[in-house]
């Protein structure tokens, strides 16, 4: 049973590193799901860099590291949402097999955990170019996005604080 819930927690903790949010049905929407309005990997991200006041050198430098990691972040990112729908879908089968939710889970665990790991090793490259103070403006920015979503995340949900 412990191993079922560490499972499961590997499972949220690494779809929540990789701070991607995809819903558990087939529908979609377009507006919701895709609030970087189609930027993608990195095209968020440099949006955010001009707040940071980069020098030329800077910017081509953090601009490098995005379009070097671009493709292995988007092959990470596809195969953690493939894995993450096919345990979805193993937990909606039936009959209840419980060895191979076991096996779904923990693809999709490796695989979060991959992206997360991809995600932390461009976040370490990108902060190695920026001095301190951007630094810190950073990690304001990055604080300012996290409430917003909860934000977001609380009103779909009908919990704002009233």
């Amino acid at each position: 049973m412990s191993t079922t819930r560490g499972l499961i927690c590997a499972v949220a903790i690494g779809m929540l590193a990789a701070g991607v949010a995809f819903p558990a049905s087939g529908a979609t929407n377009t507006a919701a799901q895709r609030p970087h309005k189609g930027q993608g990997f990195g095209g968020r991200f440099m949006a955010k860099c001009k707040q940071l006041n980069l020098t030329a050198d800077q910017s081509q430098q953090i601009e490098s590291i995005v379009k070097l990691n671009q493709e292995s972040m988007k092959a990470a990112m596809t195969k953690a949402k493939e894995t993450r729908e096919a345990l979805n879908r193993q937990i909606q089968a039936g009959p209840f097999d419980e060895q191979s939710v076991r096996e779904a889970c923990k693809k999709a665990a490796a695989a979060g955990e991959e992206a997360a790991v991809l995600r932390a090793k461009i976040a370490g490259q990108i902060r190695a170019v920026l001095t301190g103070e951007q630094q810190a403006a950073l990690n304001k920015i990055r604080a300012e996005a996290r409430s917003t979503m909860h934000k977001r995340f609380a009103k779909e949900r009908g919990t704002t604080d009233k």
